[in-house]
């Protein structure tokens, strides 16, 4: 695990980060985000901070000295699956459907997340097993979710800008 604490430092460095800066977007076009009968923006910007947030509390609880890897394990299984359940389950997917996304977008805004949510799950697991490439599978779900919430929130801005513009 010792070898891993830079990249967890700056995992969980840019997980913040991001997650700041995804509230200065949203106050970037407080009316666009306020009017829920115009939009379900919400739909589309909740679900980056859950991504962004979940780098940070695994980025997080990783760096914590001497915890147990069983301890780890159960947590990343833990957190994985409420996440599945919190994106199966969210009202955002109705909001989706009735968006009438792109495919392209549902590859972004569903797929990926749960992919990565599925590695996150599997690598918790291979801590339990004692696995020697869950570190692996962290990393590449974390950096994933990263990708995935930049490329989201950058969709959501370049929206809110298109609606402002809009705006009388």
């Amino acid at each position: 695990m010792e070898t891993w604490h830079e990249f967890y430092l700056l995992i969980g460095t840019a997980g913040v980060t991001l997650t700041g800066l995804l509230f200065v977007v949203v106050s970037l076009g407080p009316r666009v985000v306020a009017n829920q009968q115009a939009t379900g923006v919400r739909a589309f910007i909740s679900p980056n901070a859950v991504f962004f947030t979940t780098t940070l509390v695994v980025a997080a609880a990783l760096l914590i000295p001497d915890v147990p890897a069983m301890a780890i394990g159960a947590f990343l299984c833990v957190g994985a699956v409420g996440s599945l359940v919190y994106l199966a389950y969210t009202k955002a997917h109705r909001r989706w459907r009735l968006s009438k996304l792109p495919s392209l977008d549902w590859i972004w805004f569903v797929g990926l997340p749960i992919a990565s949510y599925v590695l996150l799950l599997l690598s918790g697991i291979g801590f339990l097993l004692q696995a020697a490439l869950s570190m692996h599978g962290i990393a590449v779900a974390l950096i994933l979710l990263l990708v995935i919430g930049i490329r989201n929130a950058w969709d959501v801005v370049i929206w809110i800008a298109q609606q402002e513009h809009k705006a009388p």
